[in-house]
């Protein structure tokens, strides 16, 4: 008798007890906290003087330099991963992601591009896991996936009011989002665990900023902004979202699968709005309160809990 070889396509099988899921819920959860300060960060970081570059330097580099030693130590493991789901995680959560949502968040709120992000991500990670895995999608889900689309579908209908500014932020946090579905996917696939994952994302995007740096010798903008400012950017950026995000991220797709795991992130919008309006008195609208409403529904419905109560 012959094993055959495991297919690109394959789907990796979850193997995580019931206290494995619960504490993959609760680390999707604090995913989920995580998020909302890091739509805070960016859009805070977009209308402040601190430079993009400094903020990708904090991002990616200060936590590449730290996870370096893992990436050496793990390499061998690493290297065994087929390439396609490398190269989705490199550019599915690495600079094209951070520095085309950056770019969104100046043109758009909190609410827009913490809704459309994660919120449409698990539209795209779905549609991957049929076209890609030949996945089925049960009746629940597609209930779910409609209130997401729903929800998506008031939020710009409701910005097309406000200018073609937001139109173009819009356009930037869908593909982030679909950058992010490739990133959710390959990370799946690919079998590593949460920190190897974050170092093979946060090494190499934080090595191209590095050499940006140094071959164009752009001025970084640190000495012109307060202390205080730029060091709550490096913690959230750099701690919090390069290191935290990236292993709470990582454990609740191993113990959760991918689909259920970008569905639980799709609630970050409710929580991003709710700390813009305290935080940065953003206002409101009755259409992106109705979309973000959608989305967290949808979020409910697809990740299948009404439908384990309903049984």
């Amino acid at each position: 008798m012959t094993l055959r070889t495991p297919s690109l396509t394959d789907v990796q099988p979850l193997l995580s007890s019931r206290s494995q899921r619960l504490l993959g819920y609760g680390a999707a959860l604090g995913m989920v906290l995580i998020w909302s300060s890091y739509f805070l960060s960016l859009r805070h970081g977009a209308l402040s003087p601190i430079g993009q570059l400094d903020m990708t330097l904090f991002r990616y580099a200060v936590p590449g330099l730290l996870l370096l030693p893992l990436l050496i130590q793990r390499w061998s493991a690493i290297r065994r991963v087929h390439p396609v789901w490398l190269a989705g995680m490199v550019l599915g959560a690495g600079l094209p992601f951070f520095l085309l949502g950056a770019i969104g968040m100046g043109w758009a709120p909190v609410a827009q591009g913490s809704t459309l992000i994660p919120g449409t991500a698990p539209l795209f990670v779905t549609l991957l896991a049929v076209a890609v895995f030949r996945q089925p999608l049960s009746r629940w889900r597609r209930l779910g996936l409609c209130a997401v689309l729903a929800g998506v579908l008031c939020l710009l209908w409701g910005g097309q009011a406000e200018g073609a500014a937001l139109g173009r932020g819009q356009a930037l946090f869908l593909v982030c989002s679909l950058l992010w579905a490739l990133f959710t996917v390959s990370m799946r696939q690919s079998g590593l665990s949460a920190l190897e994952a974050a170092a093979v994302v946060t090494v190499p995007n934080g090595a191209l900023a590095v050499l940006y740096l140094l071959a164009t010798a752009t001025p970084l903008t640190l000495g012109s902004v307060p202390g205080d400012e730029w060091l709550l950017q490096l913690l959230v950026q750099g701690v919090a979202v390069g290191l935290g995000s990236s292993f709470l991220y990582g454990f609740a797709i191993r113990q959760l699968g991918a689909e259920i795991t970008s569905s639980i992130g799709s609630l970050t919008p409710v929580c991003a709005t709710l700390m813009a309006w305290l935080l940065l008195q953003e206002s409101i609208t009755a259409a992106t309160a109705l979309g973000m409403a959608l989305v967290s529904l949808g979020v409910v419905i697809a990740s299948g809990l009404l439908q384990r109560w309903a049984n």
